[in-house]
């Protein structure tokens, strides 16, 4: 299966057994660290869009983030957009294959985010309605912990977002969807320099 993403997939995977590795944990009683896990940012960008130099670098973020088209976009266009979201990752799918000795490998996961947002004003209804012309994007997520799951590359995923509106009085309008991508292992977590930003 192709790399989507060029995160370390080939340092966590050993070539053979000697290369196997046993990483480092780290428990602790007096004060366990925990991470809230719902999912409150999506960071789109065009499929080509560039690769960060560090993700953690807060003026690289601010440099690209625009929330507003521009009449003639850049060239490159690098930009990013931020969409606030509510969101999960629930387990991925994954595919197996009986092989030869009945060893059993995991050959690729399908990563699928879950996701709800609740601010439908007619900007980001347009923004919904394109997500129906099979686009791939790049893209990060990030966590109510001001976690950043993606890497330098980001993913390589595909986006759709569908208009829900519910009966009932005080039912608001939601655009609710998936953003789903293919890779053996979860993406790379770093810090979020920007955690705590509302507006962008």
């Amino acid at each position: 299966m192709p790399n989507v993403q060029c995160n370390d997939t080939d340092v966590l995977c050993p070539v053979n057994c000697e290369g196997q590795n046993l990483p480092s944990v780290n428990f602790d009683d007096c004060s366990p660290e925990i991470n809230e896990s719902e999912i409150e940012w999506i960071a789109v960008a065009k499929s080509d869009g560039a690769d960060f130099a560090d993700v953690e670098d807060a003026t690289e973020w601010t440099t690209r983030i625009t929330q507003t088209a521009a009449e003639v976009p850049p060239v490159p266009d690098d930009t990013i957009r931020m969409i606030r979201v509510i969101g999960d990752k629930p387990a991925p799918e994954i595919q197996n294959r009986l092989v030869s000795g009945g060893r059993n490998l995991q050959t690729g996961k399908t990563h699928t985010l879950n996701l709800e947002i609740d601010e439908t004003n007619a900007v980001n209804y347009e923004f919904a309605r394109s997500t129906a012309c099979n686009a791939t994007y790049k893209l990060w997520y990030v966590t109510r912990a001001g976690l950043v799951y993606g890497g330098i590359c980001g993913m390589k995923a595909q986006m759709v977002l569908n208009l829900i509106q519910a009966r009932g009085d005080g039912e608001i309008e939601k655009y609710i969807g998936t953003v789903s991508w293919k890779d053996k292992v979860d993406p790379p977590r770093a810090n979020f320099p920007l955690a705590g930003e509302v507006n962008f």
